[in-house]
This record gives structure tokens, C-alpha cells and sequence, in this order.
């Protein structure tokens, strides 16, 4: 079944982007695979699904309603960690997201 035209534009992001690791510690120990959000620096407009934070002094977003599961394998380094504050809002992003009860 064809696409009609407006969704022709690719919306979800394409190539290495820094990205949140949302999957629990031991996940991360023993799985191979890790979920994670996305981040742009595209912040023309920002949905409550979605997180404003800074990343290396530039303002990003967390992509909540993009969330992923990769390999592993697909990491480079890692660029630091995120406050509690910042993790309770991307709580609150992924209960609407996902529309999960409180």
C-alpha cells in the first residue's frame, strides 16, 4: 500500500545522534542491547512529549517519542550524565508517550 504524499518526508532521525540511555543498570550490564531517546538540536518547536535540555552548552531535545533499542555495538563514548530533575522530566514524557498511568 502506498504512502500518500504527506508522509513522504521522513520524520524520525536518521544518522548518529547523542542519545539518553533509559534502560535500567542491569539491563545495561548483561544485555546486548540498550534502549534509548534520541537527542536533535533542532528546537523549533518543542511537544510535551519531548525534553529541552543542553548538551555541551548547546540547547537540545530529547526525543521521547522516538525511543529505541540498539546494539550495543552502535555506541561511541559517553558524554557525561543527566540530573534527577532532568530524568523526572523525561519520566513525565514517557508516561504520555507511551500513556501510562501514574
Amino acid at each position: 500500500m502506498p504512502l500518500s504524499s504527506k508522509y513522504s518526508k521522513i520524520r524520525e532521525l536518521q544518522g548518529p545522534h547523542p542519545c539518553l540511555v533509559v534502560s535500567n543498570d542491569e539491563q545495561n550490564h548483561f544485555s546486548p542491547l540498550i534502549t534509548i531517546l534520541p537527542l536533535t538540536s533542532s528546537t523549533d518547536k518543542i511537544y510535551p512529549f519531548q525534553v529541552l535540555t543542553k548538551l555541551k552548552r548547546k540547547n537540545n531535545v530529547i526525543l521521547v517519542d522516538q525511543i529505541r533499542t540498539l546494539d550495543r555495538k552502535r555506541f561511541s563514548e559517553r558524554i557525561g550524565e543527566v540530573s534527577i530533575e532532568l530524568m523526572e522530566e523525561v519520566e513525565k514524557a514517557l508516561h504520555i508517550t507511551l500513556a501510562l498511568k501514574t
